[in-house]
């Protein structure tokens, strides 16, 4: 998927019969929007084909497959927990947290992919409490505050570009070796996380807080 949205690509019409995928991260109790806009490119699967969707959180799900059966029909829809890594909500967690949620999740995976590959019509999600609310309201208000005009970089940049290689949606460019943010931010934090210098900052909220990516010893 990131792949059709950094190029600009329409997706290949759906075979039918096709099972059909959707694997994505909760942004804010929602579904991201570039997720919904490349569903809304795609072609309605017909009523053979087996359509999923799992997506990855970092508390709880919400109403996000309530939210996106207004766009798509599911067979099956599944939750993951990972570690939270909106470094603008919280810091990062401890290494014994990230452990633990990265182990319970290995050991989850395998038991969607059973389902999914034997076409269960499942629902197991961790919705959490006050789920109307989560995805409702403060969806609502994520996505309408969400912007890149805090974005700024620090003595420690290099012009490494490296931000702008990891933006799902292209939306950094480089001027004369400098970041630039376009205006088209979905908030995924990429650039902040994985810039190897830590030079990427969000107004004052991140100077102290420690970057998330995943480990490679996991």
């Amino acid at each position: 998927m990131s792949t059709y949205l950094k190029n600009g690509w329409h997706p290949p019409p759906l075979v039918p019969g096709e099972r059909l995928g959707l694997v994505f991260p909760v942004h804010a109790w929602r579904p991201p929007r570039v997720v919904l806009d490349f569903i809304n490119q795609l072609p309605p699967p017909s009523e053979e084909s087996y359509v999923f969707a799992v997506c990855t959180m970092g508390g709880f799900a919400g109403n996000t497959f309530s939210f996106l059966r207004q766009f798509i029909r599911l067979d099956s829809c599944y939750s993951v927990l990972m570690p939270e890594n909106y470094i603008l909500l919280a810091g990062r967690e401890s290494d014994a947290q990230i452990k633990h949620k990265i182990t319970a999740a290995k050991a989850l995976i395998p038991k969607i992919a059973a389902s999914i590959l034997a076409g269960k019509k499942a629902f197991l999600v961790k919705r959490g409490l006050l789920p109307s609310f989560f995805t409702g309201c403060i969806g609502a208000l994520f996505n309408w505050r969400v912007n890149d005009r805090k974005f700024h970089t620090t003595a420690k940049c290099n012009g490494c570009g490296t931000c702008a290689g990891l933006c799902p949606l292209s939306n950094i460019s480089l001027d004369n070796g400098q970041p630039k943010w376009q205006g088209n931010c979905i908030h995924c934090m990429a650039c902040l996380q994985r810039c190897p210098q830590q030079a990427i900052e969000y107004g004052k909220i991140t100077l102290s807080r420690k970057r998330y990516v995943f480990p490679d010893s996991c």
